[in-house]
């Protein structure tokens, strides 16, 4: 598994298939013709990687975006083949953190390499991780690679695909009210995200994954998972995953 926080690699599939599901029946019952498949925020492809073998029968478009550059560098890098490093010393670590470079390399250690999957919150080793789990992190890049062959990704906001028609698009982005762990000149804003989505669902079929939605939003999928990062803090260290459509 790849470690990432908040991200969806432990229900990735049961998500994908949820969206695959509910997708065909509105094409379906509305006579909407599906064109693509679009994530603005897609992480390490925690549901992405199963969405092409879901939709193995259907020509589509394949989109993905995320703030994060590195994180996109990595994925595009390993459409070319482009393998992870096996190792991570502290002190690579460190360098990686604080060079002010994007790289495919920092993409993978930034996340793996880093306590609870947070980007560059601390390094793993020190609060207990195997050096050899690492090796998970790389099988798993190494087997997704194959997976999105087809898919085009772009660094930047989730509004950069405003313009698409006809596309099914899940989002993944920050919860509100919960803390940010890789942040950009400007925090969140999940007001306004809503109103992209409500306007996008006039053109697109949408998912969103959090713990609430405004009203309209329809919960088609909640399991209860138990929190990564500094949980043993918490009172309450479980969460109920929310998948809603539009």
């Amino acid at each position: 598994m790849t470690a990432y926080h908040g991200g969806k690699q432990k229900i990735g599939k049961q998500l994908a298939e949820v969206i695959y599901d509910i997708s065909n029946d509105i094409a379906y019952e509305e006579d909407f013709i599906i064109k693509g498949y679009c994530e603005p925020f897609c992480g390490m492809l925690g549901v992405y990687q199963h969405i092409p073998i879901l939709f193995k029968d259907h020509n589509l478009k394949y989109k993905a975006g995320d703030l994060n550059k590195s994180v996109i560098l990595m994925w595009q890098a390993t459409q070319k083949g482009w393998k992870p490093p096996i190792s991570c010393s502290e002190e690579k670590y460190n360098i990686l953190k604080h060079n002010g470079k994007d790289s495919a390399e920092k993409g993978f250690i930034g996340h793996q390499c880093s306590f609870g999957g947070q980007y560059f919150k601390g390094y793993a080793e020190k609060y207990g991780k195997s050096k050899t789990s690492i090796n998970y992190g790389i099988n798993n890049v190494k087997r997704i690679s194959t997976n999105i062959k087809n898919v085009i990704f772009k660094q930047g906001l989730y509004t950069q695909y405003s313009n698409l028609k006809g596309y099914i698009i899940y989002c993944d982005p920050p919860y509100s009210n919960t803390m940010q762990f890789y942040k950009s000149e400007n925090d969140f804003d999940s007001k306004e995200f809503w109103k992209w989505c409500k306007k996008m669902s006039e053109n697109n079929i949408i998912f969103v994954s959090e713990y609430k939605a405004p009203r309209g939003f329809v919960n088609v999928f909640k399991k209860s998972l138990k929190l990564t990062g500094n949980s043993k803090n918490m009172k309450n260290n479980k969460r109920q995953e929310k998948l809603y459509v539009l």
